[in-house]
């Protein structure tokens, strides 16, 4: 069975729109996901990159082309008043999940942020939206180092943004990659 990993961070609006979709592309083609929590700054940081929105031309798009995802997938979409955020404890909190656990919560997350205009760079809007335990785990130095390896590991695979999808050694960057990812995994099934 092929196997599906998703690389994304809850700050990142095209990954709350890949995340939307991406079940349903996994389960479609029989693979298994798995959700990667990694941190979007770092990953930047690492490779030299700069979130789109810091281009002015590229920020003025992005805010329309979200739009027209959003409307293509019926989901509701608002650009939250604090942008960006500082996702570092939502990202761990997520971490701390087991994999066939991390979907609800980090689909929670992304909404919240996405659609309500809640932010989870706000403990409290992480500690309501996943609840006490998720929070107190995210303080764990296991789950701090899993979430580091994570965005290690997507930046040694060639992850320069997000969400980052991998079909085994082979990488798609973008929301907009979806039905690339999707033909991979019917072919390695």
């Amino acid at each position: 069975m092929a196997e599906l990993e998703f690389f994304y961070d809850i700050a990142s609006p095209y990954s709350y729109l890949a995340a939307v979709r991406v079940e349903a592309i996994a389960a479609d083609c029989g693979a298994d996901l798995r959700w990667r929590p990694f941190l979007l700054g770092a990953v930047f940081r690492d490779v030299g990159n700069q979130p789109p929105a810091l281009v002015p031309a590229r920020g003025r798009y992005m805010l329309k082309d979200l739009k027209r995802w959003a409307a293509y997938y019926g989901v509701p979409f608002h650009f939250p008043s604090v942008f960006p955020t500082n996702s570092l404890l939502a990202m761990r909190a997520l971490t701390g999940f087991a994999n066939d656990e991390r979907a609800e919560p980090t689909l929670a997350l992304f909404h919240a942020y996405w659609a309500d205009n809640r932010d989870p760079g706000d403990p409290e809007v992480v500690l309501d939206l996943l609840g006490s335990e998720a929070v107190q785990r995210a303080s764990d130095p296991a789950v701090k180092q899993a979430l580091k390896d994570n965005t290690t590991e997507a930046v040694e695979r060639g992850a320069f943004g997000a969400p980052c999808f991998f079909v085994g050694s082979e990488m798609w960057f973008g929301n907009d990659r979806l039905p690339f990812v999707e033909q991979a995994l019917r072919l390695a099934n």
